[in-house]
C-alpha cells in the first residue's frame, strides 16, 4: 500500500462529512488548543468518533473494526510499548499475511506506521477503530496486562510478598489492585467480586446488574491481593475467620470514588466484594428512572404530603437509593429542612444535611434518628430500615409531623406491611403513618443505536403475561443485537421498573385485621395498583428493554 501524506480535515470534506467553514473553524481551534484535528471536531459536535472512523476506512480502502468485538491477539499487542501506543493512539491487534495488523484511530499518521514497523519489524496492515475504543482496549490489553505481568514475574522470582503491604505503587500487588479498581471504574461496574478458588482466583465485574468474568488470578498471588485490599480498607488483616467490613476512599481519573468493602471466609480463602460508588455521577431525577406517567402522579402525591412516611423496597442492587434520591432532589428547596441518615453517604446534594451511620463507634440508625428527630426537620431520609428500633421509631416520626423517606427489603409493595409487623411496629400505627409503597426492579435497557425487531409467538406473548388484546393488535417487540456503543452485550444502562401502593381506606382496614400479604396484593390490584410484571411489559412493548431481560428479574 502507497501513503500519501493526505490530512484528515480533506479526507471528511472531500466525503462531504463537514463544510469548508466547519473545517475552517476546527483547524483554528486546533491552532490555539493543540490535538489531533477529529477530537476537536468530536469536541465541538460536528462529527461522532464512529463517522470519522468509518468515513476515513472508506476513503482509504480500509477495514473497520469494533475492538470490543474483534479477537485481540495479546501477543501482537504485548509487540509496542505502552507509552508508543497512547501517543499515538495505536494497538496491534493481530496477525495477517505475514503483517502485523495495527488499530489506528488516524490511519493517515504515516510516522506512526512507520515506527510500528521499525519495531516489530514486520510489514504493517493499517485497521481503523475510534479513538475510545483504542484507548480503552489499551487499559484493557496492556495497563492490565503489565500489572498482571509484574506480579507473576515477582511470583517466578519467589520474590517475597509481605503480609503488610504498604501503598506503593512500585510493588507490583498494588498496582494490579489499583489496575482492577481503575478497570472497574472505567466500565461502569457497580460491584467487583474476588473470588478464591481451589486452582485460582475468580474476579467478575458487575456491569448493569449482570456479572462478566475478566480475569482469573494465580493462587498464589491470593495473600497478596487479599492482604492488599483490607489494608486499603483498613481492617484487619490478621483476622481471616469472621467477616468484616471496610471503606476505601479513592480518585479514578480525576473522579472521587468510593468503595464499600465486605470480605467472607470461605475454605478456599477470604472472599471480597467491592461495591463502587462514583460521587460524580449525574443525580437522576424521577423522570431519568423510567417511571410511567402514573406512577409520576403517584410520586408527585406523595412527596408533597407535609408529613407520613414512604416506602422503597426491593432486593439489593434495585436502585432503592437512587430512587429517595431523586425524591429528595424533588422537594428539595430553601423553606424545607431535609436531614439523612446513610450508610454511606452515596451522592452529596447541595442544600441537604447529610450524616453517615458508624456502628462501630455507636452511631446506628436508631440512635441517629432520634438525634435528627431533634433538629427541628420537615423531611427525614433513613437509608434503610434494618431493625425494630429504627422501624418504631422511623414510622413514629412520620405521625409527628414530618415526611419520613426509607427504604426496606421485601418482594413487592404489600409485603412491605408485613414486613413492618415482624419488626414489631404496631399495625394501628403502620396505618395511621405510611403514605405509600414504591417496590422497584432495574433491568436493562436496549441499546437504541443496535436494537432488532424480533417475531414473538402468541403463545410466548401470552405466557409472558400479554394480554389477548394486546397480542391481537400485534406486538413489536424489540431484542438485543450488540454494537461498539454498548461493547457487544445489546444493552446500555438500566431502567427501574415499579410498582407503588398507595394507601387508602380499604388496604388500612385489612392490614388492622392482620390479613395475610396475598390479600393485601389483590386489594391493591383491585384499587388501580399496577404490578412490577405490568410495567415491565409495558416497557417491552415500548421497545425499552427484553422479555428476556423482564423474565431474568421479575417473577
Amino acid at each position: 500500500m502507497t501513503y500519501t501524506r493526505e490530512r484528515i480535515g480533506e479526507l471528511l470534506l472531500s466525503a462531504g462529512r463537514i463544510t469548508e467553514g466547519q473545517l475552517a473553524e476546527a483547524l483554528a481551534v486546533q491552532a490555539d488548543e493543540g490535538g489531533k484535528l477529529g477530537q476537536v471536531l468530536v469536541r465541538q459536535l460536528v462529527l461522532d468518533e464512529d463517522l470519522i472512523a468509518r468515513t476515513l476506512a472508506d476513503q482509504k480502502g480500509l477495514q473497520y473494526i469494533s475492538l470490543t468485538t474483534y479477537p485481540v491477539d495479546r501477543e501482537a499487542v504485548a509487540r509496542i510499548p505502552e507509552r508508543v501506543a497512547r501517543r499515538s493512539l495505536i494497538l496491534p491487534v493481530g496477525y495477517a499475511s505475514g503483517a502485523i495488523v495495527l488499530a489506528m484511530a488516524d490511519p493517515l499518521d504515516i510516522e506512526a506506521i512507520d515506527d510500528v514497523r521499525v519495531r516489530t519489524n514486520m510489514p504493517v496492515q493499517p485497521v481503523v477503530a475510534t479513538s475510545t475504543q483504542i484507548q480503552y482496549a489499551i487499559e484493557k490489553y496492556i495497563t492490565s496486562e503489565n500489572a498482571f505481568s509484574d506480579v507473576m514475574i515477582a511470583v517466578e522470582e519467589d520474590e517475597e510478598i509481605p503480609s503488610e503491604i504498604e501503598s506503593d505503587d512500585d510493588v507490583p500487588i498494588v498496582r494490579l489492585v489499583n489496575q482492577l479498581i481503575r478497570e472497574a471504574v472505567i466500565d461502569q461496574a457497580s460491584d467487583i467480586h474476588i473470588e478464591p478458588g481451589d486452582k485460582s482466583i475468580r474476579v467478575r465485574y458487575r456491569v448493569d446488574g449482570v456479572l462478566h468474568e475478566v480475569m482469573q488470578l494465580p493462587l498464589s498471588v491470593k495473600a497478596g491481593v487479599i492482604s492488599r485490599v483490607k489494608i486499603m480498607a483498613e481492617m484487619n488483616i490478621a483476622e481471616r475467620r469472621r467477616p468484616q467490613d471496610g471503606r476505601i476512599s479513592i480518585v479514578v481519573n480525576g473522579r472521587g470514588i468510593d468503595l464499600r468493602v465486605a470480605t467472607l471466609p470461605t475454605p478456599a480463602g477470604e472472599s471480597i466484594v467491592i461495591r463502587v460508588l462514583n460521587h460524580d455521577m449525574e443525580m437522576l431525577t424521577l423522570e431519568d428512572l423510567g417511571m410511567a406517567d402514573k406512577h409520576l402522579r403517584q410520586m408527585e402525591k406523595f412527596l408533597a404530603r407535609p408529613y407520613g412516611a414512604i416506602l422503597v423496597s426491593g432486593p439489593t442492587g434495585s436502585g432503592k437509593s437512587t430512587s429517595l434520591y431523586a425524591g429528595l432532589t424533588r422537594i428539595n428547596n430553601p423553606t424545607r429542612k431535609i436531614l439523612t441518615i446513610e450508610d454511606p453517604i452515596e451522592y452529596q446534594i447541595a442544600g441537604i444535611t447529610q450524616m453517615a451511620a458508624n456502628p462501630g463507634i455507636g452511631l446506628t440508625f436508631a440512635r441517629l434518628l432520634r438525634t435528627v428527630l431533634r433538629s427541628d426537620p420537615d423531611v427525614v431520609m433513613v437509608g434503610e430500615i434494618r431493625d425494630s428500633e429504627t422501624a418504631e421509631i422511623a414510622i413514629r416520626a412520620a405521625l409527628t409531623g414530618h415526611l419520613v423517606l426509607s427504604s426496606i427489603h421485601t418482594n413487592d409493595a404489600p409485603s412491605a406491611l408485613t414486613r413492618l409487623v415482624d419488626m414489631e411496629v404496631a399495625p394501628y400505627i403502620t396505618s395511621s403513618a405510611l403514605v405509600g409503597v414504591v417496590a422497584q426492579r432495574l433491568a436493562r435497557r436496549l441499546c437504541k443505536k443496535c436494537r432488532k425487531r424480533v417475531k414473538v409467538s402468541d403463545d410466548l406473548a401470552r405466557a409472558a403475561g400479554f394480554s389477548e388484546e394486546e397480542i391481537t393488535a400485534g406486538l413489536k417487540l424489540y431484542g438485543a443485537k450488540g454494537c461498539d456503543e454498548c461493547t457487544g452485550t445489546g444493552y446500555r444502562g438500566r431502567v427501574g421498573l415499579f410498582e407503588i401502593m398507595e394507601m387508602d381506606e380499604e388496604l388500612e382496614r385489612l392490614f388492622l385485621r392482620e390479613a395475610p400479604s396475598e390479600q393485601l396484593r389483590e386489594a391493591a390490584l383491585k384499587a388501580g395498583m399496577i404490578s412490577l410484571r405490568r410495567d415491565a411489559l409495558d416497557k417491552v412493548a415500548k421497545g425499552i428493554t427484553t422479555l428476556e431481560e423482564i423474565n431474568r428479574v421479575v417473577v
